[in-house]
């Protein structure tokens, strides 16, 4: 078992153990001020091909940020955070982090969309100005894992779905969207860009986007506290590939027979989702990769062209029940099941 997390809330411990040397829960507050806490991982070295290629003594952290400032279940606490949240959590628990390792280092952290919308000012202050976060990242590689990779602002970023996340009228969202995209423009007007650090940890792998933007890609995710982070040196990349890197899936793809990935509910081909990733990594090594969803509803041409050879659906057609109907232990029999048959059928 590789489990592969794609930078979003929980990544660090769904990393499998084997793969972790050492595990440090940081508390920082939530985007309303209640205690929270991040997991930062120590990762064993992965080896082989598709292994991040850095320096002997380099070590690589993964900071799972993105717990701390997770979309709310509940609409009016969205809308508070949207309206009185901060990112200054985040921005504690990355000097936090960033203490911990030293000059050679590389820092992943992981982030994805939240309902906080301060466009990274919290985080900003937390890191105590951009002259000290310059110096706490001083000769690292801090890389952004971004589990989403929706812009602050423009027509398709976080502050359009604030609306439908929260319940705010749209009118008050976009009032509030637009103070934050102009708040977050002049923060990253006087901050430095890319600068020399540590090696890269993902060689070859650039920010989609040279010139910074609210509308660049990525510069959502946290709240904006990506845009921030980036313009103070940070690379930002899509999560499932990153975390792909840093665990060595190529490597460990060579040596099998078969790839399993799955997904709760399968609609399109997000092009670094983690199957996509999973496929293209079989596609490298010349092996067959399944598809393991609830229900799918992406045409079989699509998934063969991201390397998935075969779907395996819980639920095959809209009449049939529910794939996650009876709950968690209903869903893990038929988990089970769906295993003995791939077993039968793929087994030599």
């Amino acid at each position: 078992l590789l489990p592969l997390p794609d930078g979003g809330p929980g990544s660090a411990r769904a990393v499998a153990p084997a793969r972790v040397r050492s595990h440090r829960v940081l508390a920082a507050p939530g985007p309303l001020g209640d205690p929270r806490e991040a997991d930062l991982i120590r990762l064993e070295p992965a080896a082989g091909p598709g292994a991040p290629e850095r320096r002997p003594a380099a070590r690589a952290w993964f900071l799972d940020a993105a717990r701390l400032a997770g979309l709310p279940e509940d609409r009016a606490v969205a809308a508070r955070e949207v309206l009185e949240g901060t990112t200054g959590g985040l921005g504690l628990a990355t000097a936090q982090a960033l203490r911990l390792t030293r000059p050679g280092d590389s820092l992943v952290i992981g982030l994805a969309r939240s309902a906080v919308h301060d466009g990274g000012a919290g985080l900003l202050d937390a890191l105590g100005g951009a002259s000290a976060a310059r110096g706490l990242m001083e000769g690292r590689d801090v890389v952004l894992a971004l589990a989403d990779g929706v812009s602050l602002g423009g027509m398709s970023g976080a502050g359009q779905a604030l609306s439908g996340l929260t319940g705010l009228a749209p009118e008050q969202a976009q009032e509030t969207d637009r103070a934050v995209c102009a708040t977050a423009s002049r923060l990253v007007t006087g901050l430095d860009g890319p600068r020399p650090g540590a090696p890269a940890l993902l060689a070859g792998q650039q920010p989609r986007e040279r010139r910074l933007a609210v509308s660049s890609w990525g510069t959502g995710a946290g709240g904006g506290a990506a845009m921030v982070l980036r313009a103070l040196g940070a690379r930002a990349l899509p999560g499932a590939r990153v975390m792909a890197r840093l665990l060595g899936v190529e490597a460990e793809a060579g040596a099998q027979d078969l790839l399993v990935t799955a997904q709760g509910e399968a609609y399109d081909v997000l092009a670094d989702s983690v199957p996509v990733v999973v496929g293209q990594a079989a596609v490298r090594s010349a092996l067959p990769a399944v598809l393991v969803t609830g229900r799918s509803l992406v045409p079989r041409g699509e998934l063969a062209e991201a390397g998935i050879v075969s779907l395996a659906p819980l639920q095959a057609a809209a009449a049939d029940p529910a794939w996650d109907e009876g709950g968690p232990q209903a869903l893990v029999g038929r988990l089970e099941a769906m295993g003995e048959r791939l077993a039968r059928t793929w087994s030599r």
